[in-house]
This record gives C-alpha cells, structure tokens and sequence, in this order.
C-alpha cells in the first residue's frame, strides 16, 4: 500500500508516542524501503539482530505489519502495514463507542486488546477478575500526565488526553463478574467489534490472494487460455477467499444465533442507561468455554462503521432534531449487524455476502421497533396536520425499490434523471401506512402508549409503531438520503444509501473547507463548476452573478491553492492569449487526494509540537513522572509546577483534540 510522505510521517509519530522509538524505527524503514528480510532491516536501520528482532516482534503483536515466508527460499519477508498504524489515532473514539453502546466491562476487555494487541479469551477473562478490585483505587490516578505511552494506554485519542485512558465508573459489586465478563466477550464478538486472530490475517491481502492463485494454477497446466478459462479461475480465486473469510467468522456467527435466539427474553440495562441484548452470564460462558484459547484483535473495519453511525446520527440531529436521530441510530445499529466494512475490500474483491449489492441490506420497521429503547419519546419531533387528508398517502409512503442514479442499468438509461424504478404498479406504495391514517398518526402527535396488539404472535396496530414509522419517513423525505423507503414487509423495509450519502459529506466538508479559506464567493464559483463540469472564463461571471474582475481574481487564488485548474485551448497555431480559450474546472478526486495530503501534514505538526511542549517541559515531567507522585500531583506537587503541569496538559488535550477534528476528515474522506 503507498502512501505520501506525510501519511508515512503521521504513521511513525503515532507507534513512537504509544510504543516508543525501536518499533516506529523499524517500522519507519520498512514504509520506506518496502518489503525487508531481518537482514537487510539491521544494515538499513543501523541495529543489531537483536534488536531488530524485538521491534518485529512488537509490530507483529500489534498487528502493525505483515509477514511472509518464502516456500523454496525459507526467507521472511515484512512489509509495514500502514492501514493499521493510522487506525491507532482512533483508539480513544473507539474505546468511547464501545464504553458508550457496551458498557463498562465492554471498554476494559478491549482496552487491554489494545494494550496487546492480541490476546486470549480466557486471559481477558482473568484479566478482568483480577483487576476489578484493585481498578477502584488505581485507575483514576494512573498515567494521568499522558506519557507512559509504551503501555497503550492511547494517549493519542479520539476527542482528549482522557478518551484513551482507563477511566472507568466503578460498577455496582456484581456476585457474577466471571459471567459478565464471559458476556461482554461474547457480545463484542457477536457485533464484530473484536475478532478471532488467524494466520492469515498477518498476510498481506495481495500475498494471500497470489498463494490462492498460485494453488489453482495446478489446475492449469497449459495455462490459462480465452475468456471463459480466465473467469473460472477468477471465480475459484474468490470463492476460496470467501471461503477463508467465513471459516474466520465462524465463532461470530455462532453467537450471533445465539444472541438472536435470547434477544426476544432478556435485555439488560447498562449502566450508562442505554439498552443492549445480552446472554445469561452462564449461556456466554457454555458459548466460549470451548474457546478459551481463541486469540482475539481488534476489528477495526468494524469499528469504522460504528464510528461512520455515530458521524451520521449527529449529522440528522444537526438537520432534522434529536428523536429523529435516535430513531435513526437504532436503525443503523440494526442494519449495522448485516454490514462488516464501510467499504468493499477491492485488494481481494471480495464483496459482503450480506445484501444484494445493488440494493445492500435491509431492515424492517417491526426489527427496528423490537430494537428501539423505551426511553425514546417518539411522539416528540412529528408535526401537526390540522387539515383532514391533507397528506398524499401513496406520495408519502412511496416505495424506491432501487438506489438513486443506479449505474450500469440499461432501464436506468431511459428514465429522466431523478426518476425510479418501480418493479410493479402493486407495490409503488406501502400500504402499512393505511393504518397510520386510521390512528391519525401520519403528520400528527400521538401519545406514547405501548399497548401491543397480536395477530399471530406478530405485534400490530400500536401507536408507537407507526409514530417511529413516520420519523422514518422524515428521513426518507429528506434531500439528503438518509433513508431509502424499499419495501413493504413487516409494515416497510428500509436501507441506507451509504455512498451516496458518503458523496454528500465530502461535499460538505468541501464546502466548509473552501467557505472558510475563500469566502463565499469562492464557495459558488466551486459549485458551479462541480455542477456544470468546464466553463469557459468568459461565462462564468454571468453564471457566478459576480464581476469579470473579481472573477479572475477568486479563481487565479483558487488555482494556487490547488483547488482550481484551467486547460488553455489555442484557436489556432499562434496560441495568443487573445485567440485562447481558458475552461476552469473542479476536480474532486485531486482535490480530495490534496486535501487529505495537507490533515496529514496538520496532525504531524500537532504531533511534533506536543514533543517539542514536552522537550520544553522535561524537568517538570521528570518529576511528575516519578511513582510516588502519579495519581497525587496536586498533595504531592509545589504550587508553581502543579500550576505548569496543569499548564501543559491544558496545551496537550487541545493538540490531542486538535488530531481528533482532523481525523473525523480523514475518515469521511478516505474510510466512510
């Protein structure tokens, strides 16, 4: 995987500040240099074997770079793993999703993951026996100066110098901690949050693919030969990819029925208050007890889409209000089950079993509604209609059976744009919304009642029901896509668009990005050029409603920045200035690329001024840092260095949350 120079530089910083020099030395050469044998990492890198050894050894655990073995030759190669040491920045976001959704059991299992980078079912099991009574009185006090970074406590968070820490409230005594541990195991690897370690997760994607290739080609022995050959093969490749990818889930799917199975009995109350289906703490264990020397990791693609549900229910809080967004973070959560990535694996091509991949997967309203916490007033945030039939019923609850602008369609091709394609004049509505007008409910307030009503074991008719169907609704009504209305069963199915409302957010981190350096102006004359594509100079003051004058000064500053560029095309041989014509045009892609290249450069700067905050502060640090002070600093400390300690960490959270912001760009840009 290349990546530039800055993204190389972020990815050493980030393993020398949590894991010290030796590994991001290592690391730093193999970015650079590429795939290395033991050997030549000692003469590049100036260190003994020894030494060289140990960094490897660090990484390997870490899950930080891949290795593979020469079959004829014996030989060890790795090669750096540039992905996983960026994810290390997001460490304090995901220990706070997992804290927040999971509870606090939850966040220490895959805190000490992190510590790891690896490890066993049952040591996180005594893990987290052994540490409960001790944990009360040492984890507020630990590592609060934020610089024993070789133990991973993840000083380099997601929002502050705290996200990373074990700062944890100290739960009721549970008579049953070995079950809740055994529970919250079985629960995040049920959801994917973590995942069984196997041998092939330390190759490389293309490594992996090339020995199944070379597998197949015995089947061969001529060679591969026309079209149709070529296909099969193609297709045996990527079976067997798949087939590797199931038997690594298989522990996963195997809780996943159980948890399915026990979701209908029991729910358990976390301590934050949020609700979350969970095993008995004996039938977790009976589930793990056979797997107790399964190896564990972090699954950080999983981990993304969790943070990219978070990212969108803010952003629906921000466009519509509060209860629609809780509605739709239960619907994401629900559909979150049947997605494993933001984004399809096109190293293997790999595509997720779950969905069609035209359509993707859905959810019905009965799953979301068994989901949706009591807690939630769904009676707030619908408006009042005081007209009778006032709403269209088969506008309002008109079904899109495919994704907007669906490519690679020949019916697609036909239709003006901004039209669908219904399958059939039967189901170009949803007739579930018939009964909303019988309780008065589309467009109006009801009351929060939860009285069920069963026809065949299958709750009907409830106001609650259709009260959450009509925040759905809301949200498929919305211009930006939040929701596609996609079927009829179990009163509607629903799925969420997520490129095209990836599309979106870029656009808007565009738009900020470009509003705050050029101004308004700056922002309409990107719109219209990503909206009309080449524009000739002379017709883009009429089109801006701006003067020539400052037209060519707005965009003459653009094109510096790299935002904007202008191909020159000559009328005729002289290519005078007069007889040329000057087309200015936005490219998104090369925008995007450049934009990411320069929070690149933003974190490494954050990163280098924190080190030179620390070399400023050394004697103040040395003291804090001793065992006898940690934890005590202010009974401990004088008054003039507690006041500069508190100084200093004031100036690290703000770097810390500084890397924060820049990185929710990154992750729209690069991962969502």
């Amino acid at each position: 995987m290349l990546v530039t120079k800055a993204a190389a530089e972020l990815c050493v910083l980030l393993i020398s500040e949590l894991y010290g020099q030796l590994p991001s030395r290592t690391f730093a050469d193999l970015l650079t240099r590429g795939r290395s044998t033991v050997i030549q990492l000692a003469q590049h890198t100036s260190l003994n074997l020894r030494q060289v050894r140990h960094g490897l050894a660090v990484l390997i655990q870490l899950n930080l770079i891949f290795h593979h073995t020469d079959q004829d030759s014996g030989v060890t190669y790795y090669q750096a793993n540039p992905k996983a040491a960026y994810n290390l920045v997001r460490i304090g976001k995901i220990l706070d999703m997992v804290r927040t959704k999971y509870g606090s059991h939850a966040h220490t299992l895959v805190h000490e993951v992190f510590m790891h980078g690896h490890a066993k079912i049952g040591d996180l099991v005594n893990t987290l026996k052994d540490g409960h009574d001790a944990r009360g009185e040492t984890v507020n006090g630990s590592s609060h100066n934020g610089h024993n970074h070789v133990n991973g406590n993840g000083n380099v968070n997601g929002n502050s110098v705290g996200n990373g820490m074990i700062d944890l409230e100290i739960e009721d005594e549970d008579p049953d901690l070995e079950g809740q541990a055994y529970d919250s195991l079985a629960q995040l690897i049920a959801v994917g949050i973590l995942e069984p370690l196997t041998p092939t997760m330390y190759q490389s994607p293309q490594d992996l693919k090339t020995a199944i290739e070379q597998e197949f080609l015995a089947d061969y022995p001529t060679g591969i030969r026309g079209s149709k050959q070529t296909n099969e093969f193609d297709k045996s490749v990527r079976d067997k990819l798949r087939q590797i990818q199931g038997e690594n889930a298989r522990l996963k799917r195997k809780l996943e029925y159980e948890f399915m199975f026990d979701f209908s009995s029991k729910r358990r109350k976390l301590t934050n208050g949020t609700m979350s289906n969970t095993f008995a703490g004996e039938r977790a264990r009976y589930a793990l007890l056979d797997e107790l020397d399964t190896v564990l990791r972090v699954n950080y693609d999983k981990c993304a889409v969790e943070l990219r549900n978070l990212k969108l229910e803010r952003y629906v809080e921000d466009f519509v209000g509060d209860t629609t967004a809780r509605v739709y973070a239960t619907l994401l959560a629900v559909l979150s089950q049947k997605v494993s990535r933001c984004q399809v694996d096109k190293a293997t091509e790999v595509e997720d079993d779950d969905g069609d991949l035209s359509t993707g997967p859905r959810v019905t309203t009965q799953e979301v509604f068994e989901h949706l916490s009591p807690s939630i007033d769904v009676s707030a945030g619908i408006g009042v209609l005081h007209e009778e039939g006032a709403v269209d019923i088969r506008v309002a609850e008109k079904i899109r059976k495919y994704p907007p602008q669906l490519k690679g369609s020949t019916l697609q091709e036909t239709l003006e744009e901004g039209e669908e394609i219904i399958g059939s004049d039967d189901e170009d509505y949803d007739h579930s919304g018939e009964a909303a007008i019988e309780f008065g409910l589309h467009g109006q307030n009801g009351s929060n009642e939860v009285g069920m009503q069963v026809d065949d074991g299958v709750p009907v008719g409830t106001k609650r029901l259709h009260q959450m169907r009509q925040h759905l609704l809301i949200l498929a009504e919305s211009n930006q896509g939040f929701v596609r209305h996609c079927g009829a069963r179990d009163f509607g199915e629903w799925t969420v668009d997520f490129e095209p409302l990836a599309q979106h957010l870029k656009f808007q981190e565009l738009d900020t990005l470009i509003e705050n350096r050029f101004g308004r102006q700056g922002l309409r004359l990107t719109r219209i050029l990503r909206e009309k594509g080449k524009i000739d100079d002379k017709a883009l003051p009429g089109l801006a409603l701006m003067k020539k004058a400052d037209v060519h000064v707005k965009m003459a500053e653009m094109e510096m920045a790299g935002f904007l560029d202008v191909q020159e095309v000559p009328r005729d041989n002289i290519r005078s200035a007069a007889r040329t014509i000057f087309f200015w045009f936005f490219d998104l892609e090369k925008t995007m690329q450049r934009t990411l290249d320069n929070t690149y450069k933003s974190m490494v700067r954050c990163l280098q001024r924190l080190d030179v905050e620390r070399r400023k502060k050394k004697n103040m640090l040395s003291v804090v840092e001793r065992k006898d002070v940690q934890g005590m600093e202010e009974e401990k400390l004088r008054g003039d260095i507690y006041n500069e300690y508190v100084q200093f960490l004031d100036i690290e959270k703000k770097l810390f949350g500084q890397v924060a912001r820049l990185d929710d760009i990154v992750a729209v840009f690069r991962d969502y």
